[in-house]
């Protein structure tokens, strides 16, 4: 195009950049010849130029859990129409997988990296830091994030009101009249898991429900870890009348359990779980949930970023979204005559487990 306008390619480069510097004839002159060939600017060359490649990282534990769909779909319906791209890595919850996350969107000149419920340890904070790219958390933080001086002090954060969203479940069981009430926690490595456990806690003490500690049991948000966790509850002397799973994935086990024990939901036990994942809604699981505003946050992420890009030397915040109760059939008021169940072994739920899923679904505790 240079050669056949008679000028430099600086001046060619200047003018599709609109840049003041070119005159305006020979500016009407370059694009008009650009729209007769169809141009397009290259993103890779751009990038090397202004070290921009209109594109942002997502870095999530796993692509299994639909909230993270959800918070994508958010993020894109606000970047898209900026003229923006989501490259997407998932880590398997590997420490050195999400390193090498981080190295591959670095040297792909990403414009900002979005962690999405990723336990980050210190090497990945620094990495993170030391990148010099805007950074957004969902949902995780890590142990140093609003430390003065400290590697994550520059990273914003978007995530939902984990705390409040459980207490509320917790209020909506024991306005039920259920006061012995289990809970399956979330990977305890996980602020937002411990969130959710401090809410647990909180309201049962402040409602006068039981304290038994065994009533408590750790999950790891799957399926799996939700069977598990839903067998040692409800094997216990005195099982709960209702069970809180920290996600739905989680709830989806316990049900599954309950049936396997001769239970029905919600007449013999009532199953609540924390996202509202799209499947909570079918009429056959019909679960009661605290609905995370995935795409909210997604778009909040988006937004943020967009405010980031033009202006880089932004103090950083924390914004935390308001979480809804959705009551469905999964919970009814406590029974009259609390049915133990039949009883279900830790071997018998492991064979069920093996036959039924394949070895790689299953994760070992």
């Amino acid at each position: 195009m240079a050669d056949a306008l008679g000028v430099a390619p600086s001046t060619v480069s200047n003018a599709l950049h609109d840049k003041d510097i070119v005159a305006p004839r020979t500016k009407a002159r370059v694009l008009a010849m650009a729209r007769e060939m169809n141009y397009q600017a290259s993103a890779a060359a751009r990038a090397l130029v202004t070290r921009q490649s209109s594109s942002v990282g997502v870095i999530l534990p796993d692509f299994a859990n639909p909230v993270f769909n959800e918070i994508i779909s958010g993020l894109n319906a606000v970047l898209v129409r900026a003229g923006y791209a989501t490259l997407v890595a998932s880590t398997s919850n590997d420490g050195r997988t999400c390193k090498a996350a981080i190295h591959a969107f670095v040297k792909r000149d990403v414009d900002a990296i979005v962690v999405i419920s990723q336990s980050l340890d210190v090497d990945e904070t620094a990495q993170l830091a030391g990148c010099g790219l805007p950074v957004i958390l969902v949902h995780r933080t890590p142990a140093d994030w609003q430390t003065a001086h400290a590697p994550s002090s520059s990273f914003d954060y978007v995530g939902m009101d984990n705390a409040a969203g459980v207490r509320a479940l917790v209020e909506h069981l024991a306005a039920l009249g259920h006061r012995r009430i289990g809970f399956i926690t979330g990977p305890l490595q996980s602020s937002a898991a411990c969130e959710r456990t401090d809410g647990f806690r909180h309201a049962v003490a402040a409602l006068g429900l039981d304290e038994d500690p065994r009533l408590v049991t750790e999950g790891s948000y799957d399926f799996i870890s939700g069977m598990r966790g839903a067998r040692e509850l409800l094997s216990l002397p005195q099982r709960p009348t209702a069970v809180i799973a920290a996600n739905d994935l989680m709830a989806f086990g316990t049900m599954d359990v309950a049936q396997q024990m001769g239970l029905a939901v919600p007449q013999n036990l009532s199953i609540v779980g924390v996202d509202d994942v799209f499947f909570s809604a079918f009429p056959m699981i019909s679960l009661t949930t605290a609905r995370q505003p995935a795409i909210e946050i997604g778009g909040s992420v988006g937004e943020r970023l967009l405010e980031r890009f033009s202006n880089d030397a932004l103090c950083p915040i924390a914004v935390t979204l308001p979480v809804e109760v959705i009551v469905r059939h999964s919970t009814a008021p406590v029974p009259v005559i609390v049915n133990p169940g039949r009883p279900l072994s830790v071997e018998s739920l492991e064979a069920y487990l093996a036959s039924r899923w394949k070895p790689s679904t299953i994760i070992v505790a």
